[in-house]
């Protein structure tokens, strides 16, 4: 399951691992529903490295409570594109097999 953390005492949000908030400095945080994002920017990686997809799409989403990502994203999605986080997809060919992970992908499919 792809989640946010909350932070339980401010209640700012993010989507990577940290020992406290970056705001309050608190480091208890509540594991949430993303939610619906909506895509900010989209750039393309024509040069990638063994692997990796080529072109490879890239996206930066906003999400509630200000927590943004930059993830893959499909042939699709579009700046303003309402977009949610789903994992399970092939993101790369690594050394110890194939790499896992989430996809920004439409919300209304």
């Amino acid at each position: 399951m792809i989640y946010v953390l909350e932070c339980k005492a401010c209640g700012q949000r993010s989507f990577y691992d940290k020992s406290r908030c970056l705001d309050c400095g608190n480091d208890e945080f509540l594991c949430e529903n993303p939610g619906t994002g909506q895509v900010i920017s989209v750039s393309t990686v024509h040069v990638t490295p063994e692997g990796v997809r080529e072109p490879n799409r890239l996206g930066l989403a906003s999400f509630p409570g200000d927590a943004n990502i930059i993830a893959q994203i499909g042939d699709s999605v579009s700046s303003g594109d309402d977009v949610v986080l789903k994992g399970g997809h092939e993101l790369r060919d690594g050394r110890d097999g194939i790499v896992q992970g989430a996809r920004l992908l439409p919300a209304d499919g």
